[in-house]
């Protein structure tokens, strides 16, 4: 028997903790998008610093999106300033971010919080919005506070790089950092609940990723953080969110004690989610911010919401903070996706076979090693690529027209989930060694452009660059590779040594990105006018263009683009305004 209508009051909270609901529930982690601006008819600064305006403005998650929960604000700094620590403020399309660590130079085993701390820095103004939005909506329509995690917190007022040292190093200061912070976000949230009418508590802490933590230290230092507070929170609904991959400590998730746990594609996907823990929590996600929250069509989010509620989502959300140039309509996409009568209509996606078939060329010759690289089979593919270069084949016909596709189609496949990490490295493998025959062929080739390559500092997702990578060197580009988590001062080093057409940066976590801007900064001293790709699932248009020299690619065929802009003698200025076109 179907259940009545519910209101998102109950709707969101029944699904919190597990129990019936009409429909599935749908949420945002953030909503700093400018379209909402306008639709809520707030501007920037005032939606940052007043409390009236930030109300106005995160009401439009029920208003306008039509969502299931209003959260206090948006940021991840607040917390910080209640010790003092200064912040850039952003802009219109850029989050807040810290501009010093208040604490780097304190130990922390001993300091204090100040008595007087839930009466500085964003902490007044924030919860002003949270009475104002409590008030309005009782009932109606659930209101959480947003408290960054002690993880992330501690990052921002010690440095990320330094508690990581600690964490191995200096075990007591890591966990005295972590005990302070942890203290700070159970004070927020009590004053919240039990003076502005907060009704819950959604809790990101992405520097507890597991692409920055070792499992082992996420159940020996954060996981008993975690548990005291939800036992000293008890009484109040927590959802917490962790970026990045955290398959390594799935399994550990639901002894934190948490009501709900939102992870991110596609470092975590649903039905790994799904598969590591089961009913013992609830799973909020997890559509992909990027390509399919901001640069997909409203069928494509609606098709993709479809997918993830087939594949165990209990609660609809995008996977990460919902991108600045987001459309109103992608995120109404998704509610209409979780409405009861839509929810079992067919999802009209490739299958396997139409993807293999899609990338196996109509030549036989070609169509043999395209599917020996599919399958990953390395072996085979360097066989069957020396026996058709001794035909006569053309080498770069060989590239093209069998390598290339059979990796792409095994990167679709991995999108649609029907392949892993494993087999794209299997695939991009038997490519490379397939196209090391046809190089050896062509000779010594005047390079078509020079690139230098690199994983932003702190981040270790080399997969993507690795494959961009072997296509740019299977199509005439010479590339310099410096590997993962690399420094800013590393990167200028090599540029001015090697000085390349392009200097390229990926970044999967968006705690890394910031490194780009390092790296812009150092280029400028050296007097380097050099274009810079910013790539990767943590960047978008919109933060390359908070910098100079800055462009945003999607994928590997981006790049050619700006090599031919670079070639016409065209100022980055202009190739990012000619590429960043196709993505508004």
């Amino acid at each position: 028997m179907a259940l009545r209508e519910m209101t998102p009051y109950r709707r969101f909270m029944s699904a919190m903790t597990g129990g019936r609901v009409d429909r599935p529930s749908v949420i945002a982690l953030s909503n700093f998008c400018k379209e909402l601006m306008t639709s809520t008819n707030v501007t920037w600064p005032a939606c940052q610093t007043d409390s009236k305006a930030l109300a106005q403005f995160q009401a439009g998650r029920y208003e306008v999106w039509g969502i299931d929960l209003i959260i206090s604000h948006n940021d991840l700094v607040s917390e910080a300033t209640t010790l003092d620590t200064k912040i850039d403020l952003g802009s219109d399309v850029r989050h807040p971010s810290v501009l010093e660590h208040k604490l780097e130079k304190i130990d922390p085993t001993k300091y204090d919080l100040p008595k007087n701390v839930l009466e500085t820095g964003r902490n007044p103004m924030i919860e002003g919005a949270v009475k104002i939005l409590s008030a309005k909506y009782e009932q109606l329509v659930p209101v959480f506070r947003t408290v960054t995690g002690p993880m992330t917190v501690a990052g921002h007022l010690w440095g990320v790089d330094k508690i990581l040292m600690w964490s191995k190093q200096e075990e007591k200061k890591f966990e005295a950092c972590l005990d302070i912070c942890t203290d700070l976000c159970i004070e927020i949230i009590r004053n919240s609940v039990d003076s502005s009418g907060a009704d819950g508590y959604y809790l990101p802490d992405p520097t507890a990723s597991g692409d920055l933590l070792d499992p082992k230290d996420y159940q020996y230092f954060l996981e008993p953080r975690y548990k005291r507070m939800t036992k000293e929170l008890k009484d109040v609904p927590g959802m917490l969110h962790i970026c990045g991959d955290t398959r390594g400590y799935m399994d550990r998730i639901p002894h934190s004690g948490f009501d709900a746990f939102s992870y991110e594609a596609p470092g975590t996907s649903t039905k790994e989610a799904k598969m590591g823990l089961g009913d013992r929590i609830t799973l909020v996600g997890s559509l992909e911010t990027i390509p399919v929250i901001m640069q997909g069509t409203s069928e494509y989010v609606y098709k993709q919401a479809l997918r993830d509620l087939a594949d165990g989502s209990d609660i609809l959300s995008p996977a990460c903070g919902t991108p600045p140039f987001t459309p109103n309509a992608n995120i109404r996409a998704m509610v209409e996706a979780a409405e009861p009568k839509k929810v079992k209509r067919k999802v009209v996606l490739l299958s396997k076979e139409e993807i293999i078939k899609k990338y196996t060329p109509s030549k036989p010759e070609f169509a043999e090693m395209t599917h020996a690289v599919m399958i990953g089979d390395d072996v085979t593919t360097e066989k069957l690529v020396v026996k058709a270069l001794d035909k006569g084949l053309k080498p770069i016909d060989i590239v093209e027209e069998a390598l290339l596709p059979g990796a792409i189609g095994v990167a679709e496949m991995y999108d649609g989930g029907y392949a892993f990490v494993p087999e794209i490295l299997l695939a991009a493998n038997a490519m490379k060694k397939g196209i090391s025959h046809c190089q050896s062929a062509m000779g010594d080739v005047k390079p078509k452009g020079k690139i230098i390559m690199h994983v932003a500092f702190g981040d270790v997702h080399a997969i993507g660059k690795d494959i961009v990578k072997s296509i740019l060197t299977a199509k005439g580009y010479q590339v310099t590779d410096l590997g993962a988590s690399v420094a800013p001062e590393k990167v200028v080093e090599a540029a001015k040594k090697e000085k390349p057409d392009i200097v390229s940066g990926t970044a999967l976590m968006t705690t890394t990105r910031t490194a780009f801007p390092k790296v812009i900064e150092l280029l400028k001293k050296e007097g380097l006018e050099i274009p810079f790709i910013a790539a990767g699932g943590a960047v978008d248009p919109a933060y390359a263009e908070t910098m100079d020299y800055a462009i945003f690619c999607k994928g590997p065929g981006d790049a050619e683009p700006v090599f031919e802009g670079i070639r016409k003698g065209k100022k980055w200025q202009q190739i990012r305004e000619e590429e960043h076109r196709k993505y508004k």
